[in-house]
């Protein structure tokens, strides 16, 4: 029996979606006795969500190694990446049908978005962090104005250097974060537009695994604070590099070009994204 092209429609007041249809896979290693996580992925702009839900792009794979759902809604239109006016709530109500018969995890989700679903990913995460474990956002042109409720929420921001509007866009959105003491991943990608590169998603579910072991290992505890989380390791935006944080390569680092990375293998894929 295929794990993916199962459809959950859900009615909202929206007048371009008054039944949206979200597409959901079911990972390979589905136990209904363990709790599953869900990755809500939000695809390019008025997408229909079938391809994103068939696990393409290398996430069918990662999501049946980490026991995760993909979640891949059908929004149109009506500014549909704003959770708060209407898209917010037909995913609860997505979510509350896909509990209903599968023993998933609600109210810890992970986000993936590229293009106008970076934007998606983005507010939403925004919108309620509370169920939020982590977020990504690749070539994105609108996200949320910086706030302390996001503090303990972690995102990954990538855009290539030559999608130049985007490009600018989120460089400013990464700094305004860092001037609060805020830490977001961020990732230049050389020589790219607005394509979603292999290298890219790469990093992507590096960081997502990262923070979804870490919550698994904390269960349904609280959320760790931003004072508790280590950056072993740092990196140079510039050039692609990375050094232990206690490098004394590290003080020659600009600081708008410094990143702080959670572990090796984040570190790793993120020097990656630079080849």
């Amino acid at each position: 029996m295929p794990t993916f092209g199962f459809e959950i429609l859900i009615s909202t007041s929206s007048p371009n979606n008054q039944s949206v249809a979200f597409l959901y896979r079911i990972p390979a290693n589905y136990n209904k006795d363990a709790l599953h996580t869900i990755l809500v992925f939000f695809g390019g702009r008025n997408t229909d969500g079938k391809a994103d839900a068939s696990g393409r792009m290398g996430w069918g794979k990662w999501c049946d190694e980490n026991n995760v759902f993909i979640l891949a809604p059908g929004f149109k239109d009506d500014d549909y990446w704003e959770p708060e006016k209407w898209s917010g709530q037909a995913l609860l109500d997505a979510l509350a049908e896909l509990e209903k018969n599968y023993n998933v995890d609600t109210e810890h989700l992970l986000y993936y978005g590229y293009s106008a679903g970076s934007q998606a990913s983005n507010l939403f995460a925004a919108w309620r962090p509370d169920l939020c474990i982590a977020w990504v956002s690749h070539a994105c042109g609108y996200f949320h104005k910086p706030t302390e409720a996001m503090r303990n929420t972690p995102g990954l921001v990538t855009c290539g250097d030559t999608d130049v509007a985007r490009y600018v866009i989120s460089r400013r959105f990464v700094r305004d974060y860092r001037a609060m003491g805020v830490e977001i991943l961020w990732k230049t990608l050389p020589n790219h537009r607005h394509e979603v590169p292999m290298t890219s998603l790469e990093l992507a579910r590096a960081f997502l695994e990262y923070h979804l072991k870490h919550h698994r290992q904390r269960g349904s505890a609280a959320k760790t604070t931003e004072e508790t989380v280590s950056y072993p390791f740092v990196g140079n935006d510039l050039t692609g590099d990375y050094y232990p944080a206690n490098s004394p390569k590290v003080q020659a680092i600009k600081e708008e070009e410094r990143v702080k990375l959670p572990d090796r293998e984040i570190a790793e894929a993120w020097r990656k994204a630079a080849e």
